[in-house]
């Protein structure tokens, strides 16, 4: 039997069964702000349980923000790194004393 026969028959057997089983699933990617705290993209096709799926998401990953299982659009994710970076720094600019400043700090 050749390799072209065995892909045959796997085909015939998920036509057979409708292709069930092989239209769902989904992705995840971790990412990390600035604070360390994760950010959870899940992308999802076919017929998932968002809520077990999220569940699970919230067991392996506590306190994470997770994005796309709502609709929302992935891309926000940049956007919103870009935003926690950008207030980061104006807070180190506003820390920083200017060369004619005197901060008085309490013992």
């Amino acid at each position: 039997m050749s390799i072209f026969d065995e892909f045959d028959e796997i085909i015939k057997k998920l036509r057979s069964r409708g292709g069930r089983g092989v239209s769902s699933g989904y992705s995840i990617s971790v990412t990390y702000r600035p604070d360390g705290k994760p950010i959870v993209s899940v992308e999802t096709y076919g017929d998932v349980d968002k809520e077990k799926l999220r569940q699970e998401i919230e067991r392996q990953y506590p306190g994470a923000e997770i994005r796309g299982l709502e609709q929302e659009p992935l891309i926000w994710e940049e956007d919103a790194i870009k935003n926690e970076k950008e207030k980061s720094r104006k807070k180190e600019k506003r820390d920083r004393l200017g060369p004619n400043e005197i901060r008085e700090v309490d013992e």
